[in-house]
């Protein structure tokens, strides 16, 4: 009986913090899609600026699996921590669709307990499981609030954002650029583009599409001012950055009337749809946040110049007002995960953070409390050897349960030979 309670309690040690994962809150963290699975890391949990404010576990959701939003199941990958804790960065899909790339962010290193910025790319291979600080060539300045996209010839676009050259428990101290950074994800090599005309301003917290024809559309997000308060850019005044010509153009939005802002989110939809979800807007210098309407809103790319609407059926069961959270489109739904809750009035530095998991079905136009996993039957044997490496610690688990139940057939096999042999005697 005794040794049947320990094999249990073996059983649910070991399981659980893999199978059964409970992350943390967290705002401003990284998330992307690799064989079907959403990989999630990074971010903040709390708002001090210190080493337990950062998140560094890997999870993932399963999305190869149906589920409700009230019961989603995260797992925790093994071995998965990044190597430097940060949050801000802006990661990227290598065309392989098997190496991430995170770059940038307010870094922290776990060494040494401070701000480190001497190495700004850091690399996870989804097969092996493992990080790695590429050779790169060529440099590149600490930067934050950056939406990197990459193109179909592996080059990462990287625009303007935010560069801090002080930090403290207070504030973070910086400036806003324009400038234009590539990452050329085939060579490793890095490289600040000589562009002279049509510079947009400078600007960062905004979002960032790339088109199939390799034009980039960047919608909203903040610019300083000369009293280093910030101001939300016009949501209208698309700025389109052509990957092909390396030119800037600009083009103002018709439709319906949008709120201007930042730290939102946008996902393209395959028929050329860009979906705005949540962000905020600032008073002062990051002092009080307020929310933003509509919380949801659809760019038509296909009309020129680009038009907005807002979906009626989208304001139905719509999630609270958030920013600084991940959204992602897999299929026909758009996940939105974490981030900030938004409480008009309320300091930045007081944010709830949000726990919930929203989906949105871009078919219906409408908030779904259920996520219908889609036949992906081919592409998983496909891209089974991948999935090796991240499912190492559910197999691992299996291996281990296994064992323990051979040990114990093996025991009471022997026990029953010799109460036989104690019996006979």
């Amino acid at each position: 009986m005794y040794l049947s309670l320990f094999f249990v309690l073996c059983i649910s040690l070991f399981i659980n913090p893999i199978l059964c994962y409970v992350p943390l809150k967290r705002a401003n963290h990284n998330s992307v899609i690799i064989d079907n699975r959403l990989l999630i890391f990074g971010g903040v949990k709390n708002i001090t600026l210190d080493l337990l404010s950062y998140a560094f576990e890997l999870f993932y959701l399963d999305l190869s699996v149906s589920f409700d939003v009230k019961n989603v199941s995260w797992a925790l990958i093994p071995e998965g921590n990044s190597p430097p804790y940060s949050s801000h960065s802006t990661t990227v899909v290598g065309l392989d669709n098997s190496t991430i790339f995170q770059i940038g962010g307010f870094i922290f290193n776990k060494n040494t307990l401070n701000y480190d910025f001497s190495n700004l790319v850091f690399t996870y291979d989804y097969p092996t499981g493992k990080w790695d600080t590429p050779s790169i060539t060529g440099d590149i300045p600490p930067r934050q609030l950056v939406r990197g996209v990459i193109n179909n010839k592996g080059i990462i676009y990287m625009f303007g954002g935010y560069n801090a050259t002080n930090i403290t428990e207070s504030e973070y101290i910086g400036t806003f650029y324009n400038d234009m950074y590539i990452l050329n994800t085939k060579t490793m090599t890095l490289s600040l583009l000589s562009i002279l005309g049509n510079l947009p301003s400078r600007c960062g917290a905004y979002s960032a599409n790339i088109l199939p024809n390799g034009i980039i559309i960047y919608i909203g997000g903040t610019a300083n001012t000369t009293n280093a308060t910030t101001t939300p850019i016009n949501i209208n005044n698309i700025r389109l950055f052509d990957t092909n010509k390396y030119e800037w153009s600009q083009m103002n939005a018709t439709g319906e009337t949008i709120d201007s802002r930042w730290f939102h989110t946008s996902v393209l939809t395959t028929d050329g749809y860009i979906i705005v979800f949540g962000g905020c807007t600032f008073e002062g210098k990051f002092s009080y946040t307020y929310s933003v309407s509509p919380n949801l809103a659809v760019l038509d790319t296909n009309k020129n110049p680009f038009e907005w609407s807002i979906p009626e059926s989208s304001k139905i069961n719509s999630p609270p007002s958030m920013c600084s959270h991940a959204a992602n489109l897999y299929y026909n739904y758009m996940i939105v995960t974490f981030g900030f809750l938004i409480e008009n009035n309320s300091t930045f530095i007081n944010s709830t953070f949000n726990s919930d998991v929203y989906i949105y079905d871009i078919t219906s136009n409408s908030w779904v409390t259920s996520y219908t996993a889609p036949d992906i039957s081919k592409s998983i044997k496909k891209s089974s050897k991948k999935a090796l490496a991240i499912g190492l610690g559910t197999g691992v688990a299996v291996i281990f349960i296994i064992l323990i139940l051979i040990g114990a057939f093996i025991f009471y096999k022997k026990r029953g030979r010799i109460l036989r042999v104690s019996g006979s005697a």
